[in-house]
């Protein structure tokens, strides 16, 4: 397999082993480099947003989440995993030339962290000392930067576990942020807007599953 660079460029061969995914999990922890520059996207999305806040309107309500119980029934939406299927053969070439922004798990996961950051902007402008408001905010952005992420390490076979390790970091920013708001709901008293932002949590977190889980059904070798 070809050694990739901080910018996930190949550079050289330095062995013949397809990683799995525990050994590109180590690999990931030394290499997040294209992380770094989408979360400078998305502060730079941020500044504009405060410039011109309608042009950047990620608002909860516009989701069509009423409560928890019906995120999923209120808007059914396309499963993440047949829209990015290939019938005709196990691996799609063209899938390396699309942009991340084409995932639909990306596009979800996107929404959701503008949705947090415009709910702690209103209700929580200071919040230093709550502890889920700071979990919110650290993780809400990373669901979909690591998605990018492990778009820009590739489909092909020994870097498409990478991808997959990659997206389960991903995935485990979906639970912190879940886990956050199920706190939040324990310590006030809920309102309409956490009650949606609960079921937008969970819509996401099930769309970075059934991406993985399509990334995985690709995994042919093993």
């Amino acid at each position: 397999m070809d050694k990739l660079n901080n910018n996930f460029e190949y550079v050289e061969d330095f062995d013949d082993e397809v990683w799995d995914e525990e050994k590109w999990e180590k690999f990931m922890q030394e290499a997040d480099k294209r992380v770094d520059e989408y979360l400078k996207r998305i502060d730079d999305e941020l500044k504009k947003a405060k410039e011109s806040p309608l042009n950047h309107n990620y608002c909860v309500e516009e989701q069509g989440i009423e409560k928890p119980d019906e995120a999923f029934e209120l808007e059914p939406f396309e499963s993440v995993a047949e829209s990015w299927r290939t019938l005709e053969k196990p691996w799609d070439d063209r899938e390396d030339e699309r942009d991340f922004e084409e995932i639909p798990a990306y596009r979800i996961a996107y929404d959701f962290g503008f949705a947090i950051h415009n709910f702690i902007e209103k209700f929580y402008p200071e919040r230093i000392d709550i502890p889920e408001i700071n979990q919110l905010a650290e993780n809400c952005f990373v669901i979909g930067a690591k998605i990018a992420g492990g778009h820009g390490i590739g489909y092909e076979r020994d870097v498409l576990e990478g991808n997959i390790a990659n997206c389960k970091r991903g995935l485990n920013a979906a639970e912190e942020c879940l886990e956050a708001l199920e706190n939040l709901r324990m310590k006030i008293k809920p309102t309409p807007e956490l009650l949606k932002l609960y079921g937008f949590s969970l819509k996401t977190r099930y769309a970075v599953r059934e991406w993985i889980e399509e990334l995985r059904s690709r995994i042919w070798w093993r």
